[in-house]
């Protein structure tokens, strides 16, 4: 049923397409064919017929969207990190403000040893 709707969405989708691209804009430069006395239809009739059927047509596309959403939502019931386990402690920049985690505390060590200063040396 998901591979039929998504084939509907896919011609849906082309029609839609296809029927803003026939539509005479402002300027009627801006549509797909501009010839003036070469259509079947006058001017006013074609853009009545081809304004009702992009709102049939983008009706379409919005419920198929939502059914085909809905029914992919309803399929997939687990997700790919449900199995996996959570982190053991919050990275440093999850942690409130004032408070230095143990290992924070080996790396400043690590990281400057104690010098001496002058003062110190000529003691």
């Amino acid at each position: 049923m998901i591979t039929t709707l998504m084939i509907f969405q896919v011609v849906i989708t082309l029609l839609l397409i296809v029927l803003v691209l026939l539509q005479f804009g402002k300027g009627a430069e801006a549509g797909l064919f501009s010839g003036g006395g070469e259509s079947l239809m006058t001017g006013a009739q074609q853009g009545n017929f081809l304004s009702k059927a992009t709102v049939v047509i983008s009706v379409l596309f919005m419920a198929n969207c939502i059914l085909l959403s809905k029914l992919q939502a309803d399929k997939a019931g687990t997700s790919l990190l449900d199995d996996e386990t959570p982190v053991a402690r919050p990275l440093n920049s999850d942690a409130p403000l004032g408070t230095t985690t143990p290992a924070t505390e080996e790396t400043k060590t690590e990281a400057a040893p104690e010098t001496k200063t002058e003062a110190e040396e000529t003691k």
